[in-house]
């Protein structure tokens, strides 16, 4: 008797979901693109063999472009960098017609993430041709996507790998074994500075040029042979430019912003947020904390762990950084930066470490986009106090 109450109550249940689904649709498929995209199995997915560089990238997003540019538009960002090369957006979103909220993700800024631009690469492509992530993900928003930030500091470290290092403040110095070595960590683009009077050093740390409240974590300006030098003064760099200008633009269409980062400390991983400059804490750190916290547990590690959640500035004040200029001049609520670990100078022909960072990154960015529908009730039913997505 007992059973058969149960078997009432759940086909009432489903009776009652499929009705609300009838009356109450939670998207329109006619106007989400959903006719115009192709679909297929998640075997049959884009996955890069190696860490890529600028010219994968373009040929990549002119791909998706050319196959369906109903729904992705490729970006040219201006001014290109101090080696010529340029900076690529792509837009991905279901229904042009209409505006829907807003995800940025910026990757590649740091030249020693070299898997940050493989990880938003095949976010793109899951969204574009994954059934798994079309719905909700692709359907419910507008993505815009920045790949690689930061390409002349990308090539740069690539084209060295293969040398032996050398402490980076040393190879700094001296000139003459740069053709034999490499510096240990390299964290700038390689741009020389206008009237630059000590040609040894080059390079300014994108992540340390944008103009909000730059300079305020140090007493004075370290020099260009530092790996942390955030240039002569804010934007004097052509990517913090370029990434200012095209945030600038979107900044009305985006709800939610990450920049996917790197942690170089093994079982150091982090989902931090604004301020990175100060140890103030934002209007709404509850907020950020909740939905960082839901995504960490979304995101657990494979051995268990969790990512660590909280204010960038609790481990050290970094001022000038994308994050804190996205938050507090561009206006957007919603800010990550997000840390999976990757080891510097890895191994270019082990794709281990390569699958597992990307893996992690899509995960994490996609949990962070789950605990923000969660936060906003978005797509979800309460049954009998348990809330239910769909």
């Amino acid at each position: 008797m007992l059973l058969q109450i149960k078997i009432y109550l759940i086909s009432v249940l489903y009776f009652l979901g499929a009705l609300y689904m009838v009356f109450f649709p939670p998207r329109n498929f006619d106007l989400s693109g959903a006719k115009i995209r192709t679909t297929r199995s998640t075997s049959d997915s884009l996955k890069l063999q190696k860490y890529v560089d600028h010219k994968t990238v373009s040929l990549v997003l002119d791909g998706f472009r050319r196959r369906d540019p109903d729904v992705v538009n490729v970006v040219n960002l201006t001014p290109q960098t101090f080696e010529n090369r340029t900076i690529l957006a792509v837009e991905l979103r279901s229904d042009k017609q209409t505006r829907k909220p807003g995800i940025l993700i910026v990757g590649g800024l740091n030249p020693m993430a070299w898997a940050s631009p493989n990880a938003i690469l095949e976010l793109s492509e899951k969204l574009l041709y994954d059934a798994h992530y079309q719905t909700p993900f692709f359907n419910d928003y507008d993505w815009y996507l920045v790949p690689m930030g930061n390409p002349d500091g990308i090539e740069f470290t690539h084209k060295l790998r293969t040398r032996p290092p050398l402490d980076s403040a040393d190879w700094a110095q001296n000139i003459s074994v740069r053709a034999e070595t490499r510096p240990s960590e390299w964290h700038k683009n390689v741009d020389l500075e206008d009237e630059q009077k000590d040609t040894r050093c080059f390079g300014t740390n994108i992540n340390r040029n944008f103009a909000y409240h730059w300079q305020d974590d140090v007493h004075k300006t370290p020099t260009q042979c530092c790996q942390y030098y955030p240039g002569q003064k804010p934007f004097s760099t052509a990517e913090a430019r370029a990434i200012r200008k095209y945030v600038d633009k979107m900044g009305d269409f985006i709800n939610l912003a990450i920049h996917l980062h790197a942690s170089f400390k093994p079982k150091k991983e982090y989902i931090l947020y604004p301020w990175r400059y100060s140890l103030r804490s934002p209007s709404n750190y509850r907020t950020l904390q909740e939905i960082g916290e839901y995504a960490a547990r979304q995101a657990r590690l494979q051995d268990g762990r969790l990512y660590q959640v909280h204010q960038s500035s609790n481990d050290e004040r970094v001022a000038g950084t994308l994050i804190d200029y996205i938050s507090g001049v561009v206006g957007v609520d919603l800010v990550f930066l997000i840390k999976p670990y990757h080891e510097m100078f890895p191994n270019f022909t082990d794709t281990n470490n390569l699958r597992l960072y990307v893996k992690k990154s899509i995960t994490t960015v996609l949990s962070l986009v789950r605990a923000w529908r969660s936060s906003t009730r978005q797509n979800t039913l309460s049954f009998f106090g348990r809330d239910v997505e769909f």
